[in-house]
């Protein structure tokens, strides 16, 4: 599998895990919205570099790795698009095991933030993955 393919197949993972933040949310289920919206970034973002043929770490939060990556690689992303890329990414990756062991409680408005975050950045991967992959 090339790396254009294994970073489609990324991609197409983290939509599928919008579907589920978005069954959350109509389940009215804040945590399992939190938990779902950070994978989607992390997998958006795991599946943009390993089409920019670079080997990410097994961590959750790569939104800084990505932006600076991007940068090297000249994708011609907004600075201020990247900034909220890392901040999007540093977020939930802090809210992932909270949300996911119950330690916190989320609220619908924080759910609301995490569903349209994770829409956001699955939006823009799927713009520059456009790009990668000359489609």
């Amino acid at each position: 599998m090339s790396n254009i393919e294994a970073g489609l197949s990324l991609l197409g993972e983290a939509e599928g895990f919008y579907e589920d933040v978005l069954k959350g949310y109509e389940r009215g289920s804040w945590n399992a919205v939190v938990r779902r919206a950070q994978e989607v970034v992390e997998l958006a973002l795991k599946g943009l570099m390993k089409m920019m043929g670079i080997e990410y770490p097994k961590i959750h939060d790569v939104g800084a790795l990505f932006a600076e990556q991007a940068e090297l690689k000249k994708l011609g992303i907004d600075s201020k698009v990247l900034a909220e890329i890392i901040d999007i990414s540093a977020y939930l990756a802090r809210e992932r095991a909270p949300a996911f062991y119950m330690e916190k409680t989320y609220t619908k408005e924080q759910a609301i933030r995490a569903k349209e975050d994770a829409l956001k950045v699955l939006s823009i991967a799927k713009d520059i993955s456009e790009k990668l992959s000359g489609v």
